[in-house]
């Protein structure tokens, strides 16, 4: 079973090389299981990327593309890379409408460039216009569909608009894809958590444990259960144990403080609501307010100085 998987995935990379050919792009054969490697045909808009799952090693790497913080991003310095990485930097700073823009013009003069449609479907979603960005992000799927965490987002969205099923789907089309995407374990089981059927979310953090036993969105929808059903000083165990150096849901500073709270552990909490407020440009705060959190922080605060 294990040598399949491989096998897999090349032929799914050749599916893709078919249709790339057919619009027009020649596709290099690939040298590892997630890097796909394209060149234009046309001298005038010539890029070369290559799909990974971390910032590449090489400094040789030419016009590459590496995931990092749910962004795509560029190496190189052609005009394509140049106006990607720019937008990226506007979203970092929470300009989402100039980097809109930035994107918007930068699809129409290279409109076959996956980081271009992938990251403007993130910039919608900070935007909060929840029907745009499916739209880029299904492009952005069409353009490479091996590439699993789109899925993840396309799924995401979904969750927002209450589609739970579909966006389940989705999950689950990342897992497919990619054995090892086990944020899609963790988002099933978040929306069984919020609908209250905290054994099934269960089953599903455990699924993700199974493949990572340390894998820190796994733990923490453990430690949430923990929450929810008022074993705190279990959760915050669980909490201590999350290695926060590697991704992860910003949501662990949210459960733990709360968790701190109720121990009255006030300086504890006051700094995990503190944390959470250095990633005010996270998914976090789409759907919670900054201003609740510094309420939170000043209420914590109060205790602290009596």
């Amino acid at each position: 079973m294990g040598d399949r998987a491989p096998l897999r995935r090349v032929r799914l990379t050749a599916a893709l090389a078919c249709a790339a050919l057919i619009s027009g792009i020649a596709t290099l054969p690939t040298r590892s299981l997630f890097a796909i490697d394209v060149d234009t045909l046309d001298p005038s808009n010539r890029f070369l990327f290559r799909q990974i799952e971390k910032p590449p090693d090489d400094p040789q790497a030419y016009e590459r593309i590496f995931y990092k913080n749910e962004l795509i991003h560029c190496t190189g310095s052609n005009e394509a890379a140049a106006a990607n990485n720019r937008a990226i930097a506007l979203m970092e700073q929470a300009n989402y409408a100039d980097a809109e823009k930035l994107l918007r013009e930068a699809l129409a003069r290279a409109p076959l460039f996956f980081p271009f449609e992938y990251n403007l479907g993130m910039c919608l979603i900070h935007l909060d216009r929840l029907r745009e960005a499916l739209v880029h992000l299904r492009r952005a799927a069409n353009l490479v569909p091996e590439f699993s965490k789109t899925y993840l987002q396309i799924g995401y969205v979904y969750q927002r608009m209450a589609k739970h099923e579909i966006a389940i789907d989705h999950f689950r089309k990342a897992l497919a894809i990619n054995a090892k995407e086990i944020d899609g374990y963790v988002q099933i089981g978040d929306i069984y958590f919020s609908r209250k059927q905290y054994s099934m979310a269960k089953k599903y953090y455990e699924g993700a444990l199974k493949v990572d036993t340390r894998f820190p969105n796994g733990l923490l929808g453990l430690a949430k259960i923990h929450f929810i059903k008022e074993k705190y000083r279990r959760a915050i165990i669980l909490f201590q144990t999350i290695d926060t150096t590697k991704n992860y849901d910003k949501s662990l500073h949210y459960y733990y403080a709360e968790c701190l709270y109720k121990m009255q552990e006030y300086e504890e909490a006051y700094k995990q609501y503190e944390r959470l407020l250095t990633f005010k440009t996270d998914k976090f705060f789409l759907t919670n307010s900054v201003a609740l959190i510094r309420h939170k922080l000043e209420l914590t605060k109060r205790f602290i100085d009596r």
